[in-house]
């Protein structure tokens, strides 16, 4: 028996090996999926198929038919935004990761050129949204809102004419902390950001009929502290009192 011959008869049980183990791997995976679709059945309700990521996904990598594929999953158990099919994703950029075996979401795929042009004049400024912030994690793109600072002394007006550049959606488990990006005016800046830093900052969305002007007043009326008796007339009145007793 030649070298050449027994080289290539060592290739040929090599590659009829790496054969092997591929249809093995591929046998055992769908005996997985067989096992796990009869489990979803057993549990109930309604099934559907969403796509999957086969390994995890980083930030700007491309979705291929390599790293992704389909698999059932209890409808009312799917994530929201989640994308039930294939064709929807190849060749779109991933924006934010995405672990091995989790749903793929529109989350996934979010343009950061959702963020609107910030106005003439403004300034982009971008807070944490947090439960004191007082506005809804689905307040929209273009809304107006108003600023105020809660302090000791009550509620403060500290900048009109806001405009939300980005809107946040839902809360998933992706994201581990959201901010919300509005514009503002440049004076009014460096307020709205110490007051995001001391947590005093409240954000409220006025009805479109409710002009600045009015809201200004409803805070400066309920921060404004009582007024005194000037002490001239309280010691006048004091006096008065002391002789009548006489």
């Amino acid at each position: 028996m030649s070298t050449r011959f027994r080289i290539v008869l060592s290739l040929a049980f090599a590659v009829l090996g790496a054969l092997s183990c591929l249809v093995y791997a591929d046998s055992v995976r769908q005996e997985a999926e067989r096992v796990r679709s009869d489990a979803i059945k057993r549990f109930g309700g309604e099934v559907t198929q969403l796509v999957i990521a086969n390994q995890t996904l980083e930030v700007g990598e491309v979705v291929t038919e390599r790293n992704v594929r389909m698999r059932d999953w209890v409808a009312d158990l799917a994530p929201a935004g989640a994308i039930t099919s294939i064709d929807d994703v190849i060749g779109r950029e991933v924006r934010v990761p995405v672990a091995e075996g989790a749903p793929l979401t529109e989350l996934a795929f979010r343009d950061e050129s959702t963020l609107s042009e910030v106005p003439s004049g403004h300034v982009a400024v971008s807070v944490p949204v947090t439960d004191r912030l007082g506005i809804s994690r689905g307040v929209t793109r273009g809304a107006r809102i108003s600023a105020y600072a809660v302090g000791e002394g009550g509620p403060r007006l500290i900048a009109t004419d806001i405009e939300v550049l980005s809107e946040l959606g839902s809360t998933t488990g992706i994201v581990a902390s959201q901010q919300i990006t509005i514009a503002v005016l440049p004076d009014d800046v460096s307020e709205v950001l110490g007051a995001s830093a001391s947590g005093d900052l409240r954000l409220v969305i006025p009805a479109d009929d409710v002009e600045s002007s009015q809201t200004d007043e409803a805070a400066g009326e309920e921060a404004a502290p009582p007024e005194e008796e000037p002490l001239e007339e309280q010691d006048a009145s004091d006096e008065s009192e002391e002789g009548d007793e006489q």
